[in-house]
Formats: structure tokens, C-alpha cells, sequence
């Protein structure tokens, strides 16, 4: 493979030359760097270093050699706990004859973490983004936790960082730092929403946080699960980059940890994996209590992801394509948040309709990132009743075949059984299908009176020409389930029934930006 070296220009010199496969002591091809807030991460050859960045930020100090290697040889201990095979040592890079290298004679200029590198398409972020994230996944990863949390130490040095205190001072540390990011990416009243839940449930359960720090609940654990951390190699688990530098981020009670990486799967878009996720470590843990937490601690991780997300906004040098991205990212997290505090009535059914290519699938894929919604989408649940993958082809004449009646009567009653189920048990909903039937808007209302739960209607919007190059462009493209081609449009079209009997329903233009089609969605769920 050819070298890929990265233009970096605006790294420090040292950065620059771990781009270069010469530094190293090993072939080091297909070089890729890795930043984050604290760090920098080469990927080189068959390896991947990590070093420090010279920084203090009050909760964590690299401000010196010494604090640095001391936070690289704690790392590797730490997460030697959940994957050995990876972490392999402390390396130093020295620098010898005006230039830098890896190991070696010469003077010391930085301590590294020196780790086996993972395969890329292993890891959970990359495994969602293919819909390749199954409940049978989810389940093995919670009952490896599980087995992890047992074994943790508990106690003394330990427990008091979860007790209401400790998470009461971490609540008001987040409020205060977010305040320069209200109302550039966290809405003033999903600020005080958040606030005022905070508030109202440690005033409520302090008892509880007591009771569980008592009963060895607060664990020395990995602190930082969310789906970047978690890599699946074949068999293998590896929950890696675990919190070395603060013990208070790293000692937190086990729902702390399960809501981490839950928060994270919804955030992808799969509450329904983050259900399987949480019902499998309370059946592997035996912590029925943990379910009284687990919203609270999805708020929170929520809120925090948001507020880190929202700091990278203050990079110097940061362009405005990754500036929008932020943005929207930050948004999401703390609308994640503000759901998970309350904000959603609950049960809530929400109905994404519309023509086929009027970006009704979109719009609820980002709905249920931003809002924990289980998404139900039925052209996937038309596939599964016939036995074959999501992204199965299906040619043939509109109404025919798998298309027929008798086929798209059986798949809208199983959108709705299954919504049902979701509903009752108290998990919010959006169901995404093209309704052009009055009987079906029809059952989707009554379904909604009969569980007591709110029901929103989107109906989706785009115009002739955009819709007929959405199709044309979908002809390619084989991550879709839908199957509706430019040459069915008008019989697409002809099918549609109005639906005049619901004059609540939110028109969502989306042939405007994504954000704005999603706020105005929101606008339509906040109401």
C-alpha cells in the first residue's frame, strides 16, 4: 500500500515527523494522525502512538514531561485491565542528529503510548454507519462489561466519587462551563429544562445514589465507552482509550458506564440495539435498579458530549464547513439530552410521511439520533417478511409481487404491532412509511389513542423535480431499502391519497438544508 502522508503543516514539528515512515523502527505505511482536545494519535503500519499534548485544563495536567509519562504509563495499565494484547508499553521518540525517531538512542523528547493497531472496520462507529450493529452484538458487549464491573475495585477511594456530592459538583461544573454556548448550540429553554430535571432528581434520589455507593454500584471502570472505544476483532472485545488522567471521570456508577455507550447507540440512530444493550446487562449484572438511573445518566453523558462537542468550536484555524458540523453535532447531543431529561412527552409516536423521495426516511433517521426515537422504517420490515436482507432489489410492477396489497397491508400491521410494543414499553417512536392510505393514517391515530401517547405527524415535502432526481440518483446507491425507481413516480404519485383528515399534521419542506428540516420537526415534537 502506497504511503498516505497527511498535510499537516500546522503541527508541531514533532507531529510532522511521526507523518513520515522513516521515524519509525518498523515498515509504516498508510500513516493517518488522529487529534483530539488532549491528544495526538498516529496510525503507522501495523502500530498506533499516542502522545500527550502539553497542556493543563484544571481536570487534567500534561503540562510537563513528567505528568506526561506518567499519564502514558498509567494508560497502559489501566486499559491493560479490558484489552492486554493492545496496549504494548511506553515508548520514548528521541531526537538524534537534528531529527526525531521512535525508540532508539538519542535524547528524549516525548513519551508515546506505543498500542497494536486495531482494525478500522471492526470499530463500532464504522460497524453502525454499515447498519452491521445487530442485538446479538450488543448483548456480547454488555456481558463482557458486566464480567469487567464485577471485578473492578470498589470502595474506599472509589465509592465517594458517586456519591451525590461528586455527581452534584459535576452537574454544576457542566452548567457553568456550557454558559458561553446558550443559544449558539444549546437552546435557552433546553437549558433550563436540563437544569431544572438536574435539579428535581438529586433533590429526589441523593438517597438512592447513597444507597448504591454503599452497596458497591461505584466501580473503577473504563469512564469513556461511547462507540469509539469499543473494537470488534473477530471474537474479541477490545474496550479501549479508557480515562488514565482523572480518577472522578473514571470512578462513577455502573449505570454511569451503561448509559455511556446506550446514549452513544442512540445517538447513531439504533435506540432499539441500546434497549438490547441495557436489557442484557441488568439480566447479566442482576441490576434491576439500575433502570431508576439510567435516564438521568443518559442526560448527562448527553449533555457532557454536547459541551466537549461545543468547545472543538473554539479551535483557532477551524473552517466553516467544520464549524457547521460542530455546530450540528453539538445540537444534537444536547437535544439528546434535553429528551432524556423529560423533554419528550411520553409515549410519543411520531409518523415521517410522504411520497416516496420526499426524504421521510432522512428526516427520521435524524430524528432518532436527536431524540432516542426507535426508528421502525417499513421498507425493512416489508423485506424482513419476505425473508430477505434490507437491502435487497426488488423489481417488478408497482402494486405487484412484494408491493401488493395483501404484502403492504401485512407490512403496515407489523409496523404498528411492533410500534405498539415499543410504545408500552415506554420507549418513544417514529415510524417512517409513505401512508398514502387513509386506513393506514387511520390505524396509526387509533394505535396512538389506544397506548395514550402523543402523536406527531411529519409529512415530508420535496417538489416533482427533486423528488424525480432523488430517485434517479437512488438507482445506484445500494445502502437503501426503498425500492421506488424514477419510472414508478407517477404511479407513486397516483397512489397518494391527501391526507385532508389530519390538518394538525407539520409540513416539513426538505429541499431545505438538513438542519433546517430537522428544526422544523423539532419545532413540531417540542410544541
Amino acid at each position: 500500500m502506497a504511503d498516505r502522508l497527511p498535510r499537516q503543516t500546522d503541527q508541531p514539528p514533532l507531529i510532522q515527523a511521526l507523518l513520515r515512515p522513516e521515524t519509525y523502527p518498523h515498515p509504516a505505511g498508510d500513516i493517518r494522525l488522529h487529534e483530539t482536545h488532549i491528544s495526538w494519535v498516529l496510525l503507522a503500519g501495523d502500530y498506533a502512538y499516542k502522545l500527550k499534548k502539553p497542556l493543563d485544563l484544571g481536570f487534567l495536567d500534561f503540562s510537563t514531561l513528567a505528568s506526561r509519562r506518567k499519564a502514558c504509563d498509567d494508560e497502559v495499565r489501566l486499559n491493560r485491565r479490558l484489552c492486554p494484547d493492545v496496549y504494548l508499553g511506553v515508548v520514548d521518540v528521541r531526537e538524534r542528529e537534528g531529527s526525531y525517531f521512535v525508540g532508539g538512542p538519542g535524547r528524549t523528547v516525548e513519551p508515546a503510548v506505543r498500542m497494536r493497531r486495531m482494525p478500522e472496520e471492526g470499530m463500532l462507529p464504522e460497524l453502525l454507519n454499515r447498519d452491521a450493529v445487530t442485538p446479538a452484538l450488543v448483548r456480547r458487549i454488555a456481558r463482557r462489561l458486566a464480567r469487567f464491573h464485577a471485578s473492578a475495585v470498589t470502595g474506599p477511594g472509589v465509592d465517594e466519587h458517586g456519591s451525590p456530592a461528586a455527581v452534584t459538583a459535576a452537574w454544576w461544573q457542566n452548567f457553568a462551563q456550557v454558559q458561553p454556548y446558550i443559544g449558539r448550540t444549546l437552546a435557552p429553554e433546553a437549558f433550563r429544562h436540563t437544569l431544572a430535571f438536574v435539579e428535581s432528581f438529586l433533590g429526589d434520589q441523593a438517597s438512592l445514589l447513597e444507597r448504591r455507593a454503599a452497596g458497591g454500584r461505584v466501580r473503577d471502570g473504563h469512564g469513556d465507552l461511547h462507540a469509539a472505544s469499543v473494537c470488534v476483532e473477530g471474537r474479541r472485545l477490545h474496550f479501549f482509550d479508557c480515562i488514565e488522567f482523572n480518577v472522578g471521570f473514571r470512578c462513577t456508577d455502573v449505570a454511569a458506564e451503561v448509559a455511556f455507550l446506550a446514549m452513544d447507540l442512540e445517538h447513531y440512530g439504533r435506540a432499539d440495539v441500546a434497549a438490547a444493550y441495557v436489557d442484557a446487562y441488568v439480566a447479566a449484572s442482576g441490576d434491576h435498579e439500575l433502570r431508576q438511573l439510567l435516564a438521568f445518566y443518559e442526560c448527562y453523558r448527553a449533555f457532557v458530549r454536547g459541551k466537549v462537542t461545543s468547545f472543538r468550536l473554539d479551535q483557532p484555524g477551524l473552517d466553516g464547513e467544520s464549524a457547521a458540523r460542530l455546530t450540528a453535532e453539538a445540537r444534537a447531543y444536547f437535544d439528546l439530552a434535553w429528551a432524556h431529561a423529560g423533554g419528550l412527552p411520553s409515549p410519543l409516536l411520531v409518523a415521517s410521511m410522504g411520497l416516496p423521495a420526499s426524504g421521510k426516511t432522512t428526516l427520521a433517521r435524524a430524528l432518532s439520533g436527536r431524540l432516542g426515537l426507535v426508528h421502525l422504517e417499513s421498507d425493512v420490515i416489508r423485506k424482513e417478511l419476505a425473508g430477505l436482507p434490507p437491502t435487497a432489489r426488488v423489481g417488478g410492477v408497482f402494486g405487484k409481487g412484494l408491493y401488493d396489497p395483501a404484502m403492504t397491508r401485512r407490512t403496515y400491521a407489523r409496523v404498528l404491532r411492533r410500534a405498539a410494543r415499543w410504545l408500552r414499553r415506554g420507549y418513544p417512536v417514529v415510524v417512517d412509511a409513505t401512508f398514502g392510505d387513509p386506513a393506514q393514517r387511520a390505524a396509526l391515530r387509533r394505535l396512538a389513542a389506544r397506548v395514550g401517547a402523543r402523536f406527531v405527524v411529519l409529512v415530508c415535502q420535496a417538489d416533482e423535480e427533486t423528488a424525480k432526481r432523488r430517485l434517479a440518483a437512488r438507482a445506484g446507491r445500494a445502502d437503501t431499502a426503498s425500492d421506488a425507481r424514477l419510472d414508478l413516480w407517477p404511479a407513486l404519485r397516483a397512489a397518494f391519497v391527501p391526507r385532508h383528515e389530519m390538518p394538525e399534521a407539520a409540513m416539513v419542506d426538505t429541499t431545505r438544508p438538513p438542519e433546517e428540516a430537522v428544526e422544523r420537526a423539532m419545532e413540531a415534537i417540542r410544541a
